[in-house]
């Protein structure tokens, strides 16, 4: 009906017959005349298909039955897919001049459209982490209970930390007495972080007066023992942590070695060069845990969205460029 209504105008009389396929115009009104025959060599072209692929087969079809009166044949309507099922490295031998000239017209065409959607993505993007960047630092100075930087962190953290995939909450694969972390992370190649989450302002070191040394504060200390009775309990119970994380999150879990992390407290409270060395060093002698500063995490954070930027308006140069 849509195609005949285009074709006809809206004065028009439509007629399935046993055999006749015929198009007249009396008084006034196109009278059109299709027989079974056609109708089902229609619907037997896979007629289930896509509401352009279905007017090809129409428009081609009243083609053939009406030539003198469809005179132009309908071009051929593209069925998504096609090119994928064909195109590959053994098909650039057997390309014709033609399929050249085809592909040199739509190709820059094709690249600056994808370039430019590219574009407005990481711009979309970028504007996101920079009002994440902002309401963390203003978080930052303000006074959280644990709990608060705990739910903040975890509802956030994929953001804020590229590499992750996936948090993994209440591991609830407890054997016997073992104790399993409330909170984990899933790295992008299927192994597992466990994350420990602290306040901004913990103290980290503590001075050892006699000595003139740093050591680490006790709550830090606790959480590190935390940390590692957690990975090895995970290691000793792999197989059953690679089931959970499969059965709740679909996810096949590569359970070797995972590592640990304390986020706590703030890099400004190293006030003396002293202090910042010897964090680096009690960082060092840390096996399987490493304790991030919420400012470096912050940092971090920063440094991501100056990389999306330069890559941003060096696509952008390129994109003008091309046009």
């Amino acid at each position: 009906m849509e195609i005949l209504g285009k074709k006809c105008g809206p004065r028009f009389r439509w007629t399935i017959t046993e055999e006749t396929d015929e198009i007249a115009v009396r008084y006034g009104i196109t009278h059109v005349r299709t027989s079974k025959r056609l109708l089902d060599r229609m619907f037997g072209e896979n007629f289930e298909r896509s509401r352009e692929v279905k007017n090809e087969i129409v428009q081609r079809r009243f083609f053939y039955a009406f030539p003198s009166y469809f005179t132009t044949p309908p071009p051929s309507a593209y069925v998504p897919g096609s090119i994928a099922k064909i195109l590959g490295i053994d098909v650039l031998p057997k390309l014709s001049s033609e399929d050249k000239e085809a592909l040199n017209r739509i190709l820059p065409d094709f690249l600056k459209s994808e370039a430019m959607s590219s574009i407005a993505i990481k711009a979309v993007e970028i504007d996101s982490l920079k009002r994440l960047a902002t309401e963390f630092k203003a978080e930052l100075a303000n006074q959280h209970p644990e709990s608060w930087w705990q739910n903040y962190i975890q509802a956030r953290i994929l953001i804020m930390q590229q590499g992750y995939i996936r948090p993994v909450e209440k591991m609830n694969v407890a054997i016997g007495n073992t104790k399993f972390p409330d909170f984990a992370l899933v790295t992008h190649d299927n192994y597992l972080d466990i994350l420990e989450i602290k306040k901004p302002d913990t103290i980290i070191l503590k001075e050892d007066k006699s000595r003139g040394n740093y050591h680490w504060d006790t709550e830090i200390s606790r959480a590190i023992i935390q940390v590692e009775n957690y990975l090895e309990h995970i290691s000793n119970q792999a197989a059953q942590v690679r089931s959970f994380v499969k059965d709740t999150y679909g996810l096949e879990l590569k359970v070797v070695r995972p590592r640990g992390f304390i986020l706590a407290g703030n890099s400004a409270e190293f006030l003396s060069q002293k202090q910042r060395d010897d964090f680096r060093l009690l960082s060092h002698g840390l096996k399987n845990v490493t304790v991030v500063t919420y400012d470096e995490l912050l940092v971090r954070l920063e440094n991501h969205i100056r990389v999306l930027e330069k890559y941003s308006s060096k696509k952008g140069a390129e994109a003008q460029t091309a046009s």
